[in-house]
């Protein structure tokens, strides 16, 4: 597969709105994280618009004065808006500078890493078009005569979850 070229494993997880792409990213973020590895993540704002951010904040100030990047530490926890308007692979850039085993990203469907596809009815189908799918998981079993790639049941994800996760460690470039 024709993969962009990157130090940092990306898994990109696609699918429609509430198809249960966040649902399905929370299960493998907790899945690699419970093995210790140190996991990113990102998701595509496709509806337009801005992202919400707080509203009166000092942060948030900050920003609206033109800062191209402003963040508030907690005791543990940073919260970065950083203004980026050139591309995701800048973006990119800056997950790379955080030393990750893994980035999951939500959405980008036109970008060429690997993908795990979402589908819940026939209307989705044409997301099997896209590049660089190493998975598929259905709601619907019909859904299976489509695709020949590695097909998971939305119904079973909690007892697919590590067979997947294999998949996703197979495809990628893995450094640790």
């Amino acid at each position: 597969m024709d993969y962009p070229k990157s130090a940092l494993p990306i898994c990109q997880i696609i699918g429609y709105k509430d198809t249960g792409k966040t649902s399905l990213m929370e299960k493998l973020i907790v899945h690699f994280t419970s093995r210790k590895w140190k996991v990113g993540a990102i998701k595509h704002h496709g509806h337009g618009g801005e992202p919400d951010y707080q509203p009166g904040t000092d942060s948030q100030r900050h920003y609206e004065a033109g800062a191209a990047i402003s963040g508030v530490q907690g005791e543990s926890q940073v919260q970065l808006t950083i203004r980026e308007e050139d591309s995701l692979e800048n973006v990119l850039d800056f997950y790379r500078l955080l030393n990750l085993d893994l980035l999951f990203m939500e959405g980008y469907k036109k970008e060429a890493y690997p993908k795990i596809i979402i589908l819940k009815d026939e209307k989705d189908l044409e997301l099997l078009s896209l590049s660089n799918i190493i998975a598929v998981v259905i709601w619907n079993n019909e859904m299976s005569t489509y695709t020949t790639c590695p097909i998971f049941s939305m119904h079973k994800i909690e007892q697919s979850l590590s067979q997947l996760a294999s998949v996703i460690t197979t495809h990628l470039d893995f450094k640790c």
